[in-house]
């Protein structure tokens, strides 16, 4: 095989590459996981320099956005929706949470 057929053959391999829709999906942005909704009930923890997390068996959960602020010194029942990750792990939002009885 001469070079310029070595060289023809790629160019062809490269054009069918990109004009399949192989070449598309590698650049596609990657579909959003669905928010999943989350309730754990214990006892909320200040984790420095500004995180409250709680968590259970399932995982660990940024509540650090909650309004009012999630107490940490009540045990409580927190529900919220994960959306992802940020700074303090993985985020709850729209959080509502109740003191319920026990200690932490």
């Amino acid at each position: 095989m001469s070079i310029r057929t070595g060289i023809a053959v790629a160019a062809g391999l490269i054009a069918v590459a990109l004009a399949s829709n192989a070449g598309a999906e590698m650049f596609a942005p990657t579909t959003a996981a669905k928010p999943k909704k989350v309730t754990i009930t214990g006892c909320a923890k200040s984790v420095p320099p500004f995180c409250i997390m709680i968590g259970d068996k399932s995982g660990n959960y940024s509540v650090t956005a909650a309004v009012p602020p999630v107490p940490t010194d009540k045990r409580v029942k927190v529900q919220g929706t994960a959306v992802g990750p940020g700074p303090c792990g993985l985020v709850l939002e729209n959080v509502k949470w109740v003191a319920t009885k026990g200690k932490c």
